[in-house]
């Protein structure tokens, strides 16, 4: 029995030896590299959000901001205060919960987040969840603005946080390198469901800088309404040719400072609100509706191109004078058609009789510029296609933001993107003289090369952003050559004095010039053609008001001067504040 008891206990002496040396191993030997491992299961790195940059209107008005959004998740397992929380959710149970957790309320009331955070400390199955929103309490339309969203697949390999805000289009996207902020790097000790115990802050998070446009937000809000009023001029042409009528038009305004290029106000219709974009819970099904929407709500037109119609006359105007093709004193009869290769091309009911270059601006004579491409037909494309560019149409006028780059046709064009049909014909000449057939152009192409005559050739490069931060942006202008620009602003006058201007400019409180323009477009149906305006002001060398370049686009909006023309008013009118002043809607 001893000696049992002996062995007994040299077992146990034994196993306790063995247990010993092992402790020493961890908690001496093996201190460092477990110490470590353990810490690595409490404490780590997170990221604190930045807010992103506010966008501001060239007066300080804040276009887009930032809110502190809160949450309330629920992780799952039982809750204390399950019937009040309940209660204030307006839920009727708890939901089932999977692998994440399930957001009970979105958005919480500011009221409501002092009662909720009392109810959630030291409940481990609920969550108060804060998180950076962008806002727009004073929204401009959505395809200019833009909107942001969660990061993409690739942009989360950038670097983006999976809760961080990204650019996604307009404005939002351009100025994403300004606009993205920082992040903040803390240290955070958790426990065993991941929530938050204590925390260090090792790097603040950084906001985004605040950019200033050159926007002004009231004459942007003017020229909105009047593209949302234009629908009453555009279904009074439709009834007329009996055309189904539209509930919203169709284009875009655009206002320009010609000194600088600044661009004053940048409107497109139809359009939305990027506050849609930035709700939580996001309504899926209102975003999908406004991307399916025929009339393409979430399109820029003010950078998109159209056939540009009688606004190209300018530019065929100064390629014929700077050519030699007319002087300021050549005349051609205004004839009702023209017939060249056996077609004949109506233009109007009567003969208006002999007219120069700028009567024919004013008047807008079509055949009268026939007449001057039949002059030179096939030697004077590319000379066309020249001074466009050297006007500013055909190619990016410098904003910030994406544009078309349109489309001025010239011999080799042609060639190369109707291979079928490579020869330039004839005829082709007097299409695009008068701005139809192959030319397109966008809204502020049309109003960089308004600026550019209305300055005598002085050219400015068009831009939306003002000020980043406190750094003052200024562009660059350049010089076009020519010796006609008299001749242009002249007939533009004329245009609103004695031409198609003249029934709603021609007692304006403001001397201006300017230009109609009807095009054409593929259906060839009266009534649907595309409407132009493009005007200046003051022309009178001693007006002490700042000087303002419009142009007022509609897409399939009927007649220039019916349609565009007073939209076009209703800005200068706003600007100059003559019978209309400058007020928010």
């Amino acid at each position: 029995m001893n000696s049992r008891i002996w062995i007994l206990l040299v077992f146990f002496y034994l196993l306790l030896v063995l247990f010993a040396a092992r402790l020493w191993q961890l908690q001496v030997m093996q201190y460092e590299q477990y110490a470590t491992r353990s810490q690595g299961n409490y404490l780590r790195t997170e990221t604190t959000l930045a807010p992103r940059g506010r966008i501001l209107d060239r007066n300080g008005r804040v276009i887009a901001t930032n809110r502190l959004a809160v949450d309330l998740l629920y992780l799952g397992g039982e809750v204390l205060f399950k019937d009040r929380i309940l209660a204030l959710t307006g839920l009727k149970a708890l939901p089932k919960v999977g692998h994440e957790p399930v957001e009970l309320m979105v958005n919480i009331p500011e009221a409501l987040v002092p009662t909720l955070a009392e109810l959630v400390a030291g409940e481990p199955n609920l969550k108060l969840l804060e998180r950076i929103e962008r806002v727009y309490p004073n929204p401009i339309a959505g395809p200019v603005i833009g909107y942001t969203a969660l990061p993409s697949q690739e942009q989360l390999k950038e670097g983006y946080d999976p809760e961080e805000l990204v650019g996604a289009a307009g404005l939002e996207a351009a100025l994403e390198q300004q606009l993205r902020g920082i992040k903040g790097v803390v240290l955070a000790e958790v426990n065993a469901r991941g929530q938050r115990v204590r925390f260090e802050e090792i790097r603040e998070p950084q906001a985004g800088t605040d950019v200033y446009l050159t926007l002004d937000l009231s004459l942007q809000q003017v020229a909105e309404r009047a593209l949302r009023e234009a629908v009453v001029d555009i279904n009074r042409i439709r009834q007329r040719n009996g055309l189904p009528l539209v509930k919203q038009a169709k284009g875009a305004i655009v206002a320009v400072d010609p000194r600088n290029g600044e661009v004053l106000a940048m409107a497109t219709a139809p359009a939305f609100d990027p506050n849609l974009f930035g709700r939580r819970p996001r309504p899926n099904d209102k975003i999908r509706e406004l991307f399916s929407d025929k009339d393409r709500p979430t399109l820029n037109r003010a950078v998109n191109a159209y056939p540009p119609g009688s606004t190209y006359k300018l530019v065929s105007s100064s390629m014929a004078l700077e050519s030699g093709y007319v002087t300021a004193s050549t005349t051609f009869r205004c004839s009702p058609y023209i017939v060249f290769g056996g077609i004949r091309r109506n233009w109007a009911r009567v003969d208006m009789g002999m007219m120069t270059v700028q009567e024919a601006i004013a008047q807008s004579c079509n055949t009268w510029y026939y007449q001057v491409a039949m002059l030179d037909p096939i030697g004077m494309v590319d000379k066309l296609h020249k001074r466009a560019l050297e006007l500013g149409v055909g190619r990016p006028t410098g904003l910030e933001i994406g544009e078309q780059n349109g489309i001025v046709p010239s011999i080799a064009w042609k060639k190369q993107n109707l291979p079928k049909d490579p020869r330039w014909w004839p005829g082709e000449t007097l299409s695009i003289i008068i701005g139809q057939g192959y030319n397109k152009a966008t809204p502020v192409q049309i109003a960089r090369m308004l600026a550019t005559i209305a300055q005598n050739g002085q050219q400015p490069e068009l831009h939306l952003v003002r000020r980043i931060g406190n750094q003052e942006i200024r562009r660059p202008s350049s010089r076009v050559s020519g010796r006609y620009w008299r001749e242009l602003q002249e007939g533009m006058r004329k245009t609103v004095t004695w031409g198609t201007a003249r029934h709603v400019l021609g007692n304006f409180p403001v001397a201006t010039a300017g230009k109609t323009g009807t095009a054409q477009n593929e259906t060839l149906t009266p009534g649907l053609e595309h409407a132009w305006y493009m005007g200046y002001g003051p022309v009178d060398p001693s007006d002490p008001r700042p000087p303002l370049v419009v142009v007022a686009f509609f897409e399939n909006g009927g007649e220039g001067s019916g349609v565009a023309l007073p939209a076009a008013q209703k800005v200068m009118a706003a600007y100059w504040k003559v019978g209309q002043p400058l007020t928010d809607q």
